[in-house]
């Protein structure tokens, strides 16, 4: 099948390009095809894929507040509809990526069939982006995540998550505060590309969640890091009070999902990550 991953060198992008390796590949980052350019749709319809999988967003939950609103909505709802609707077109099952923060976070464990409340411009961008892809008319697939993990992104400004960030501070520092009361569901990169590629071959187009099973505090997270490391250092749990920021984060966001069977634990996950060679 011909097939199209856009954010190719995303954390998450970089995993799918294996995933889908034996496919009639093509994996382009913003420098092949800048989703929000008026050339990369012709570029796109030139290559005329069979399915299409967007990873490009704007993930920066705090500097949508603020300077970043209009890119925000730019990449994560506007573009993407406009993607759907160019699927559609040319007969392509689209793939689209959402997130936890969708949901306020009054009750945790969220599900597919939970309605949507955002309390950040982040997460109203994305949200619009969700409705947007749904309503495209096109064969479309929108597969939520929280907290992904996995190697580091391989793009320009790519972040590291959480995980090499705790890594590397515990080699910096004597003391951690981490924030207690934001919960949600890890998730690990390669086991979210195969359960996309599950998805899209097993399952009518629709919302999905994807998170790894379980959920937990930043606290919680860092502490099983620190364990499966055996790394000895001073934590303490502390309210996300304590760093005030410009977006308000939800408290319980946790995904679960009714329409598919449970993913591995995120601890199994993280184990697995942490023996890999890159963090060896």
């Amino acid at each position: 099948m011909k097939t199209l991953i856009l954010g190719a060198k995303g954390m998450l992008g970089q995993e799918l390009v294996k995933t889908f390796a034996d496919h009639d590949l093509r994996a382009w980052d913003r420098e092949e095809c800048d989703v929000l350019s008026s050339d990369c749709e012709g570029k796109i319809k030139t290559f005329a894929p069979k399915l299409i999988v967007n990873v490009a967003s704007y993930n920066d939950v705090d500097g949508a507040e603020g300077e970043g609103k209009e890119i925000a909505f730019a990449l994560n709802a506007e573009a993407p509809g406009r993607l759907a609707r160019m699927a559609r077109e040319i007969d392509a099952t689209f793939v689209h990526f959402g997130t936890d923060f969708v949901f306020d976070g009054a009750k945790g464990s969220y599900s597919e069939d939970d309605v949507p409340n955002p309390i950040s411009v982040y997460g109203t961008s994305k949200l619009k982006g969700e409705q947007a892809v749904l309503a495209s008319g096109a064969r479309a697939y929108v597969i939520r995540l929280a907290r992904l993990f996995g190697k580091p992104a391989a793009s320009e400004g790519g972040k590291k998550s959480f995980v090499d960030i705790m890594l590397d501070l515990a080699t910096k520092k004597d003391h951690l505060d981490l924030v207690d009361d934001e919960i949600a569901s890890p998730t690990y990169a390669p086991d979210l590309a195969a359960a996309t590629r599950r998805i899209i071959e097993t399952m009518p187009p629709g919302l999905y969640h994807a998170a790894n099973a379980g959920k937990c505090s930043w606290y919680e997270f860092a502490s099983e890091i620190f364990r499966l490391r055996n790394i000895s250092i001073d934590i303490s749990f502390v309210s996300g009070k304590m760093f005030p920021r410009p977006a308000s984060r939800p408290h319980d966001a946790s995904l679960v999902s009714v329409k598919l069977s449970s993913q591995r634990s995120w601890q199994d996950a993280l184990r697995e990550y942490l023996s890999t060679p890159y963090n060896l």
